[in-house]
């Protein structure tokens, strides 16, 4: 266990953590060490705490200016941050600005007193520190970016960097996905940052299923729910336009159901969000929105009504169920247009179990077991081993058994192609 002062250690107990998870002791101990890092970890681990906890340890409680900044690229993750901020009761002042915030009061608000974490969005940011000059974050030690890979677009850059070219302090980046060549970038950026890639260190308790079978995906839908009873289930859909008609047909076929999209203003968005956490609805038809950092305890069940445009963002679904220990399960259905997809996907490291609907039961597919022939067998065994094993020798062995498995089958095939014509051998 990493070495945190007692008072801090009761607080994560508190919070519900018997001890600190994986990514809060490897970044409590690049805080140790003074090192910027770039921190991977998979959704529903502790990330939001692996930062709050050694950033309050390190706020001088004297000095009223911003110490820390923390950027998120949606309004409900800045309220979400400054929440769990809040109830860690650890008397630092913090600021959340949001485009719900009355703008006026923010201003005169910064312009009395600087607080000592900062909680916003990029375009907000830059209206309070350029546009307003209010928020003087260049006082700020530490700089937080979390859900990065949402924040490196052009737009979000753009709006950041007025701000943190003027940050001179550590710099930790928090991302459950993030592209190679975008580690790359941030390192040229922000300068050289330590990588705690734990992908495949934390593997969360998930199964992941496709269901099979012909018909729309609507149909194929409503007879998934006649099999299921979660205790909390997001249904997601890329197409905005998508998401209302699907929750009209759910209300009326009366499921307990509720919309939580970008398009619903803020002030409304809060509040759908409080009523899901007090969990006064079992089903959540949502756009990707709620694919990104917002924790909801309970989530079961995760249906992709269909799937994201991007491939990183299956993950970002699914790891809103399976989270801390807890099991969950995620569901998509099976299409033929989204065969490379699904391929992609599975190259992330996802393994799907396979499933059909019959009447009001999910029935996994047996796997078929393909089986070599004799023929196959036989060629395969003629194939010359080598007397010295050389580099290479696995690839070149692999490359030669499958080239005699496709001539044993070719000529199979053809040889019944000839007798299905009546040709004479």
């Amino acid at each position: 266990m990493i070495n945190i002062n007692k008072q801090l250690l009761n607080k994560i107990k508190s919070l519900g953590f018997k001890e600190p998870t994986l990514v809060q002791e490897k970044t409590y101990g690049l805080f140790s060490e003074g090192k910027s890092g770039i921190i991977l970890s998979p959704t529903g681990t502790g990330k939001t705490h692996a930062y709050l906890i050694p950033l309050i340890e390190r706020i001088e409680l004297t000095k009223d200016e911003v110490q820390a900044v923390i950027i998120v690229p949606t309004n409900e993750l800045v309220m979400q941050v400054n929440y769990m901020l809040k109830n860690m009761d650890s008397g630092v002042t913090s600021k959340a600005i949001t485009t719900k915030d009355d703008r006026n009061k923010t201003i005169q608000s910064l312009s009395k007193r600087q607080p000592q974490i900062v909680i916003s969005t990029p375009g907000r940011l830059l209206d309070m520190v350029v546009k307003e000059n209010v928020l003087k974050t260049h006082t700020a030690k530490f700089l937080v970016l979390d859900e990065a890979d949402m924040l490196f677009d052009y737009d979000f850059v753009s709006q950041m960097d007025p701000v943190t070219s003027k940050i001179k302090g550590s710099v930790y980046v928090f991302s459950a996905t993030m592209p190679k060549n975008v580690v790359s970038w941030i390192n040229k950026y922000f300068g050289s940052s330590e990588l705690l890639d734990l992908s495949d260190s934390v593997k969360l308790n998930i199964e992941h299923a496709l269901i099979m079978g012909s018909g729309d995906t609507e149909l194929k839908f409503f007879k998934l729910l006649k099999t299921i009873n979660p205790y909390l289930c997001f249904i997601f859909v890329s197409k905005n336009e998508n998401i209302d008609p699907l929750f009209d047909k759910m209300m009326v076929e009366g499921y307990n159901v509720v919309r939580l999209t970008s398009k619903i203003p803020i002030r409304q968005r809060k509040n759908i969000i409080d009523a899901i956490k007090s969990l006064k609805y079992q089903y959540v038809v949502c756009s990707d929105i709620a694919s990104r950092g917002l924790d909801f305890e309970g989530i079961s069940h995760i249906i992709n009504y269909d799937l994201p445009y991007k491939t990183e963002f299956y993950i970002h679904r699914s790891g809103r169920t399976g989270r801390m220990g807890k099991e969950g399960i995620v569901y998509t259905f099976y299409e033929d247009k989204y065969s490379r997809k699904l391929s992609s996907i599975q190259n992330l490291g996802i393994e799907f179990i396979k499933y059909t609907i019959k009447g009001d039961k999910l029935i996994e597919q047996e796997k078929k077991i393909k089986t070599l022939s004799q023929q196959e067998v036989q060629a395969i065994r003629k194939i010359k081993k080598p007397s010295r094993v050389k580099p290479n020798y696995k690839k070149k062995n692999k490359q030669q058994v499958k080239k005699a498995l496709t001539d044993v089958r070719t000529k199979k095939m053809l040889t019944e192609m000839r007798k299905n014509k009546g040709v004479k051998q």
